[in-house]
């Protein structure tokens, strides 16, 4: 008789390994949101600590994406040239350090300087779990990948914002982010054990072993990369509908729904829990949804506006009830749930040999928005609010300022809507040429003729 159970379990590990291995980078990606958002439930904490203005504080935060949004693109070709495992290890331990030095900081420009490493180490998790995708995942399975990459970063929101939430009231957030910070020593161990940069003896699209690309044909993809004007078009959309995230949830929105409507620190993080549970079922189910049918554009065009008219609806009809804004805030979280497709489009827009690159340089243009718009929106509130101050000596900031300083968010998202008009369909398939596949593969294989990536 024969035994089929060993080949079954050779089977089944080998279909695993994949999902193992990128959900270690998923897993860093949690970890970078965690760190990315706490400063929205420290407001007070950090104001007082430091004596700030509403925009030193928002420059604060904003410190994180001053080193993560310009180092998207040399994260992408550092992953490009050296693979996932030693650049998501030795960044992560760098995040490590940052939020050290951010715990430890006694001054402004130190917790500055501990923002900015995290930042410069966070900025390889999102890119690299989506390199690790690329190469690991069937190619009708990025867009899924990128949006339950998304969904379960945010998760980690949900969780950064109850737990510091209830540890600040006890032991301050120095003592309450201790413990994260040895979670990220366990992590980038974890990370340097069990990740690997490709299967054994994987062949390129012309049969060959992959190679890595050398530093020449790492700026000859730069330069393909943003002379390409629909990767300008993508990147515009990207950074747009994802500002209420990364401007309103990542940071003003436990602000403005205490200011506003008067909730609990407990009250308001869970309000803000519904929008990331939106996105979090949305993430996964747009980008499942869109491979399905093979369609970029028209999911982005109806999630972005929804997004749109829930972000008017939550700044400019006040007297929400509980349970009302709850189901604002989730709809509002699901309505953007389409935002990773930008991600899968930014790669179809390229060779496969520069996936790693080209979604860096989409995140790059993503994030944007966090470093110029998280200060702005402190500065119009300083603004708005004239100088006033409350009884514990820091500014006072109404429901009108914030309703003031608000408003680019959703005129921000509107506007990305309107770029969608402008953006070309790709089919779920590459829209790069023969040629361009062919310069791209000669330089990890000179002088082989490549055939053209097939489409999926």
């Amino acid at each position: 008789m024969i035994n089929n159970r060993q080949p079954l379990a050779t089977s089944s590990t080998k279909a695993l390994l994949p999902w193992l291995i990128c959900g270690m980078g998923m897993l860093y990606y949690c970890y970078n949101y965690f760190l990315r958002v706490s400063p929205s439930v420290m407001q007070n904490e950090l104001m007082q600590n430091f004596h700030i203005t509403a925009y030193q504080f928002g420059n604060l935060a904003a410190f994180y994406y001053y080193a993560y949004t310009p180092m998207q693109v040399p994260a992408g070709m550092l992953f490009d040239k050296y693979g996932a495992r030693q650049v998501l290890f030795f960044a992560c331990l760098t995040a490590v350090v940052g939020l050290g030095v951010f715990i430890t900081a006694d001054n402004y420009a130190f917790a500055a300087l501990g923002r900015f490493l995290i930042g410069l180490g966070t900025a390889f998790s999102y890119i690299g779990t989506l390199k690790l995708a690329s190469i690991w995942l069937p190619s009708n399975r990025f867009a899924t990948a990128a949006g339950l990459t998304t969904a379960v970063g945010m998760s980690s929101a949900i969780f950064s914002q109850t737990y510091l939430t209830k540890v600040l009231q006890l032991v301050g957030y120095k003592q309450a982010l201790g413990s994260v910070l040895l979670l990220g020593i366990a992590l980038s161990v974890a990370i340097y054990f069990l990740v690997r940069n490709r299967p054994k003896n994987q062949l390129n699209p012309q049969g060959h072993l992959a190679t890595p690309m050398d530093m020449s044909q790492l700026m000859k993809s730069l330069r393909f990369i943003f002379t390409n004007p629909q990767m300008w078009i993508i990147g515009g959309i990207s950074c747009l509908t994802y500002l209420p995230a990364s401007v309103f949830l990542d940071l003003w929105g436990i602000p403005y729904l205490k200011t506003v409507y008067q909730l609990s620190p407990e009250q308001a993080a869970y309000i803000s829990s519904c929008a990331f549970i939106g996105w979090i079922i949305a993430g996964p189910t747009m980008g499942a949804f869109s491979d399905k049918i093979k369609r970029r554009r028209t999911p982005l065009l109806f999630a972005g506006t929804a997004g749109a008219t829930m972000l008017s609806i939550v700044f400019y009809m006040p007297g929400l009830s509980f349970t009302e804004l709850s189901l604002a805030f989730f709809m509002l979280g699901f309505s953007c749930g389409a935002h990773p497709i930008c991600f899968a489009i930014g790669k179809e827009n390229n060779p496969i040999q520069i996936s790693g690159t080209a979604v860096a340089a989409t995140n790059m243009l993503t994030m944007t928005g966090g470093a110029l718009f998280q200060p702005l929106i402190g500065k119009l509130l300083d603004w708005h609010a004239n100088g006033a101050l409350g009884p514990n000596g820091l500014p006072l900031y109404t429901a009108q300022d914030y309703s003031f300083a608000l408003s680019v968010i959703p005129m921000g998202v509107a506007s990305g809507v309107i770029l969608c008009m402008f953006l070309k369909e790709t089919y779920c398939r590459s829209q790069a040429k023969e040629e361009d596949i062919r310069v791209f593969a000669s330089s990890t294989q000179p002088g082989l003729t490549p055939e053209p990536e097939a489409a999926s």
